[in-house]
């Protein structure tokens, strides 16, 4: 290991500092949520729908079990608003509609002037989270549907017949910039590739690892948002935590002699309870899937006799947990449900956007590390601060996973 590279954990532990303060305080990963908006005369009807963990950012702490949907139902009535021309639209009460588990949805009739240009105002979570994204699918009439991004700077959007469109909506631009901000607001993602840089010592380390990554999850983008499988969402996000955890407790296991098997017994163990929680109070992760995750572990875990041997291991797991997270990135694209043919365009852009922004991560985080090997060079340093961040990142991802898992 050279000098340059021996002190990279320590820009790593001062990231995973930052990236703490944000999302622990938080308890949540992406921000994001979608709305379809029917648009006949002066009859305009949004869903808008949103994922319940989002939701409880609404709640205010003081209550044990709050009502999400009522929460979501007044959020939304105070801060989805309509116009057209200089006239607010009138609005009903906002009413819950049918939804899969761990999404909520709302629906929203407004009534308005009968001809002009429409304005579509969406304040809603913005102020709790400014890197909140909003993807809108908009239809006035009987012409086809297009797509509209919100975002903390651009709250109003105005939509009419002279103006409507593919031009008025997201455009390849649009997607590239939304797969950007998914990744750079997906503390979970940013997370797993703090976990997997820890123990590199060279580029040549680093590029198969974002090579591994990138085919991996762009092979379930695709897949997913095609319609060729379907994930279930909640399950995948709490894959993700498993993920982080994983890896991160192979930096320990593969710098600790003697200590491999107690940490796959362990997580092993851990997983076989969440099975058996399943089986007898029906909460919780399939009871398949947390047994598929403790043979996983019990088989991974005991292969990192070494960093050296981890490092070889790592391109293959990079890609089959990649695989994972290709299924959490889909969930914008899916959610969205775009038509056939604007959806190689979205696939396309939202992908690049993904792996711009990952670059971008990777490529700071690699070069604020050498500028700090200049500066620390001792040994017990670099193990310290490998040893703490990844047992930061152990535990921040055994929280998601067992958060998501129970759908809290």
């Amino acid at each position: 290991m050279t000098r340059r590279t021996r002190s990279l954990p320590l820009a790593l532990l001062a990231a995973g500092a930052l990236l703490s303060a944000g999302s622990v305080a938080l308890a949540h990963t992406r921000s994001q949520s979608f709305s379809t908006w029917d648009v006949h005369g002066a009859d305009v009807t949004a869903v808008f729908s949103v994922n319940a963990v989002e939701a409880t950012r609404l709640a205010t702490g003081s209550e044990s079990a709050p009502d999400l949907d009522a929460l979501l139902r007044a959020h939304l009535a105070s801060r989805l608003r309509v116009s057209r021309g200089t006239a607010l639209c009138s609005v009903a009460e906002p009413q819950t509609l049918m939804a899969r588990p761990g999404l909520l949805r709302v629906e929203q009739h407004f009534r308005c002037a009968e001809s002009g240009p429409l304005r579509i105002t969406d304040d809603a979570f913005f102020d709790l989270v400014p890197s909140h994204i909003h993807m809108a699918r908009v239809r006035i009439g009987d012409d086809s549907a297009f797509e509209l991004l919100f975002s903390e700077s651009r709250r109003e959007r105005t939509v009419g017949a002279e103006i409507a469109g593919p031009g008025a909506g997201a455009t390849f631009g649009s997607w590239v910039r939304l797969g950007i901000e998914h990744i750079a607001a997906g503390a979970d993602h940013i997370a797993f590739l703090l976990a997997l840089l820890l123990l590199c010592r060279r580029l040549r380390d680093v590029a198969w690892l974002v090579t591994g990554f990138t085919l991996g999850h762009s092979a379930t983008l695709t897949l997913a948002v095609l319609g060729v499988v379907k994930p279930n969402v909640p399950v995948v996000e709490a894959l993700i935590g498993f993920t982080i955890a994983l890896v991160a407790a192979e930096n320990v296991a593969a710098r600790t002699s003697g200590v491999r098997l107690n940490v796959a017994v362990g997580a092993a163990a851990g997983l076989c309870a969440l099975a058996l929680l399943r089986l007898t109070t029906g909460i919780g992760l399939p009871a398949t899937t947390s047994l598929g995750l403790a043979v996983f572990a019990l088989a991974f875990l005991p292969l990192a006799a070494n960093v050296d041997e981890a490092l070889r291991w790592r391109p293959l797991l990079t890609l089959l947990f990649g695989l994972v997270h290709g299924f959490g990135f889909a969930s914008v694209l899916m959610e969205v449900g775009l038509p056939a043919g604007r959806l190689a365009s979205a696939l396309i852009g939202f992908n690049l956007g993904v792996e711009i922004g990952q670059l971008v991560i990777v490529g700071v985080l690699w070069s604020v590390g050498t500028w700090l090997a200049r500066r620390f060079a001792a040994e017990g340093a670099q193990r310290l601060a490998v040893d703490m961040l990844s047992a930061f990142l152990c535990g921040l991802g055994l929280f998601w996973f067992v958060q998501r898992s129970f759908g809290t």
